[in-house]
């Protein structure tokens, strides 16, 4: 069987012939692309000869938005300036009649990588703008994204899921692209009301972003989450992600969809919750001591009713850790999980720039030679 079918299988509770082994490997490639040291047989359309040879399947390089937004008041506008050291300063501004919101973000050429260093929701004030922005937009199904998504499906058929990508929900959104965390917890203590109206507003806006992603072509959908119980407690689980999580998967399960959901922080606190909400699948665990649980224990933390995807954290590809500790790694998931229909080995989260690919193909050769059922 080949990778996509093996993912298939686990998304099904159904046995394969060895354990899935997806890895996210955009990071590394789109910062060799930037220093120009990709080779040339995995640039443009031989992206997919990358994942042949290395034996394992993609995910990250196969999801897009299937909606477009347009505005009917609100003008946006994009900027960039460069800093002495190579780094990208972008700006983007939303100019509305009540008021214009600043974002500002830096682009690190040396590790690829994008940060926010100014959010634009501050004050009470920039969340009535920031409301205003939200239900001036429109958005429409993109039928060029559905041809895209149909074109990859025939092209990376056995090595890749295709997914739809939503935003993400609307309390993490607030955290990782308008307010940022620490203002987020202010203004929800703060102006509970107002917090919880702006919540509402982002929700109503999902809506006709999901009549697109629910008559996509894809069967994925990725929530794009970044979750970490480090940040979100389960009081903020159970208030905000929790309901709107329910409603989705609802609404997604009944058009034959399968939600993953990224998970890649602090796992004790949420990872239980997570099967009862409807999604299918908790993507990107990262074990212990880079995480808070043991690879060993994922299952008795989740629970039986979710696909498990992760485990090899994403710094032991780094040349600056010895291959034996990965190696070791992969022999504890591979000895805990051979026998657990809902087991996908993956990276947690990316290949960095500075990992070794052939460490990829290790993960593979070993998964075809041990992982076998």
């Amino acid at each position: 069987m080949l990778p996509a079918e093996r993912l298939d299988a686990a998304f099904e509770n159904k046995y394969s012939d060895a354990i899935p082994w997806f890895a996210d490997l955009t990071y590394w490639y789109h910062a060799h692309e930037e220093m120009r040291t990709l080779p040339l047989r995995y640039r443009g359309e031989g992206r997919i000869n990358l994942y042949m040879e290395m034996g394992c399947g993609a995910h990250e390089e196969l999801y897009r938005h299937v909606f477009m937004i347009k505005r009917k008041q609100v003008e946006v506008q994009n900027y960039e300036t460069k800093e002495p050291d190579g780094s990208t300063i972008r700006h983007e501004v939303f100019q509305t009649p009540m008021g214009d919101l600043r974002k500002v973000s830096k682009h690190s050429v040396k590790s690829h990588s994008t940060a926010t260093i100014e959010y634009p929701v501050k004050t009470e004030r920039d969340m009535k703008i920031l409301r205003f922005i939200l239900r001036d937009q429109v958005a429409k199904k993109d039928l060029e994204m559905y041809e895209w998504q149909l074109q990859m499906m025939r092209k990376w058929d056995g090595w890749g899921i295709v997914s739809s990508l939503p935003p993400r929900t609307p309390l993490m959104r607030m955290i990782v692209e308008w307010a940022g965390f620490s203002n987020t917890v202010k203004l929800q203590w703060r102006h509970r009301e107002e917090f919880d109206e702006t919540i509402q507003v982002m929700c109503e806006a999902d809506d006709p972003v999901y009549e697109a992603v629910l008559d996509s072509p894809a069967k994925y959908v990725y929530f794009g989450e970044n979750l970490s119980s480090d940040m979100i407690s389960p009081r903020l689980f159970k208030t905000y992600l929790e309901p709107y999580y329910k409603k989705r998967t609802l609404e997604l399960h009944a058009k034959g969809k399968k939600v993953y959901l990224h998970i890649d922080g602090g796992l004790r606190g949420l990872l239980p919750l997570l099967a009862q909400t409807g999604v299918d699948c908790a993507q990107s665990l990262t074990p212990a001591p880079a995480g808070d649980v043991d690879v060993k224990d994922f299952r008795k933390i989740a629970g039986d009713n979710i696909v498990l995807w992760g485990g090899l954290p994403g710094v032991l590809f780094s040349e600056k850790y010895p291959v034996e500790i990965l190696k070791r790694l992969l022999e504890d998931i591979i000895e805990t999980y051979i026998n657990d229909r809902r087991f996908i080995i993956g990276v947690a989260d990316q290949v960095p720039p500075d990992g070794e690919i052939g460490r990829v193909k290790i993960i593979s050769e070993t998964v075809e030679s041990k992982g076998r059922r």
